[in-house]
């Protein structure tokens, strides 16, 4: 009974604590377990990060081995269930302690583990783990910190049959790094985009190297962006990363023009639109004092440049003020009996400068820019009746990949747009977090609901749109059927 009892005991805690880890297929192949967006708790037990695998003709590629060994444990049984692989290689995308520390589990696997070089510097050397000291024993249990097989410190291409992953790294920044999967096109971008939370400029961040990033992230190809945390992103999410940073920039750059210390531009410099964005009152306070540290660095260097441009110049003045040895020419010439030497300066001929001809500029065609705009159903109802158009309903969910794939469209099409803003008027609503308005109901996600406001009739309900020509083709039906009885304006 006694060995009993112990074997039960070890069973327990060679488990440890239970995640609930929960798979959400992203594409054919690849699926993530999304964190929960809170602090770090014993509650959740370090789970506030994604953590994703992708099936490959090798084995899994694991994106990020989460918070613990627990952690890793629990999602490898889970994988096993979709296709009994093995663990080939684990990508960390950062060497934060939640993104990493479930790495001896797979490392145990014979799984090759790979980092940024940031991992060793600043992880390895560590003699206590901030996860050890907030988590419970259950949920900490076997989890330590191991070396890794290889440290990234350029870009790579990793190649796994006829799968390309793209490992690249940010400017600037040996800390983190993002894997571009051509083929899929999908990234994992880790910790360079936030969704639904402010982002956090820690860990020795460049705020002009992240911002660098994103740019060049904005040019590549892809459907599907996965953030470290926060549920799966569409391109709203970077846009708001991108504008946090580029408004924190600039309002601490005017900050430090106009001789403003820190200590009042973290009073007065405040975002009213990422107010309501989770760790606002955590982060944004240190981020600008971050951001005014690097800043007035940047400044003081440019200062030195300067001043040593201007003493080369000053030099180079001093030099050409010199008296200069022109080239002489020795000529004898008799006079007499006697000869003498005569000397005869050479006279430079000075090329007159080519007058260039100016070139005339081609006239720059503006490009029209047009806005969606989203209301509440009240206020939809309200202004469709009265300017005669349809209301939209745009019915989504949180973990929704063709939601997102929709919402691209809207945006970015000109032609989608025109239609929208000329005969609808436009509500989205979130089927977990909101009710839907007339009784309605949907079955899946993306469902468009079209309704004619001045006798609420609901005109078409249709789900699971993801093509262009097929929303503009059932666009233009609805548009078709307001026109019957002469409801839509022409």
């Amino acid at each position: 009974m006694r060995y009993l009892i112990g074997f039960l005991t070890f069973s327990l805690y060679s488990y440890g604590f239970n995640y609930h880890l929960k798979p959400y297929e992203i594409s054919n192949g690849i699926d993530c377990f999304f964190g929960i967006p809170s602090q770090v708790s014993e509650i959740n037990g370090g789970n506030m990060i994604n953590s994703c695998y992708i099936e490959t003709p090798e084995g899994y590629v694991v994106i990020d081995s989460g918070p613990t060994y627990s952690y890793a444990q629990e999602a490898y049984e889970v994988m096993k269930k979709k296709k009994n692989l093995i663990v080939k290689y684990v990508i960390n995308t950062s060497w934060d302690e939640v993104h990493v520390l479930g790495n001896e589990f797979y490392k145990e696997l014979g799984a090759k583990i790979l980092g940024p070089k940031g991992y060793k510097q600043y992880l390895e050397t560590k003699k206590e783990l901030f996860l050890e000291k907030r988590l419970s024993k259950d949920a900490f249990i076997n989890t330590r910190i191991v070396s890794l097989d290889k440290y990234i410190e350029k870009e790579e291409l990793l190649k796994i049959g006829d799968m390309k992953l793209f490992i690249k790294l940010l400017d600037g920044d040996s800390n983190h790094l993002y894997i571009y999967l051509k083929e899929k096109n999908i990234i994992f971008v880790g910790d360079l985009i936030f969704n639904n939370q402010i982002v956090p400029i820690n860990n020795g961040r460049s705020l002009n190297g992240w911002l660098k990033e994103i740019e060049k992230l904005s040019v590549l190809k892809w459907s599907d962006l996965i953030s470290a945390h926060g549920y799966m992103t569409r391109r709203s999410a970077l846009k708001n990363t991108k504008t946090y940073l580029s408004l924190l920039k600039e309002g601490v750059s005017k900050g430090i023009e106009n001789n403003k210390t820190v200590e009042e531009l973290t009073k007065v410099l405040a975002f009213d639109d990422f107010k309501a964005m989770k760790f606002y009152d955590i982060w944004h306070r240190k981020n600008v004092i971050k951001v005014y540290d690097e800043l007035t660095k940047l400044k003081k260097q440019k200062r030195m440049k300067v001043d040593e441009k201007r003493v080369v110049k000053k030099k180079e003045r001093e030099k050409e003020s010199l008296p200069r040895v022109t080239n002489i020419v020795k000529k004898n010439e008799v006079v007499g009996k006697k000869i003498v030497k005569k000397e005869i300066l050479k006279k430079k001929i000075l090329k007159k400068p080519v007058e260039k001809k100016p070139v005339k500029k081609k006239p720059v065609v503006k490009k029209e820019i047009i806005h969606i705009r989203y209301q509440s159903f009240s206020e939809a109802m309200k202004m469709a009746k009265k300017d005669k158009k349809i209301v939209l309903i745009k019915a989504r969910s949180t973990v929704c990949k063709y939601c997102d794939q929709l919402e691209r469209i809207f945006v970015e099409n000109t032609k989608v747009e025109k239609i929208l803003n000329r005969y609808f008027e436009l509500v989205v609503l979130n089927i977990d977090d909101e009710t839907l308005p007339l009784d309605l109901n949907v079955r899946s996600t993306p469902t468009l609901i079209f309704i004619r406001p001045d006798n609420q009739k609901v005109l078409m309900q249709l789900a699971g749109i993801r093509a262009l020509g097929e929303l503009i083709e059932i666009l233009n039906e609805a548009v078709e059927d307001g026109h019957l009885g002469a409801y839509l304006k022409p």
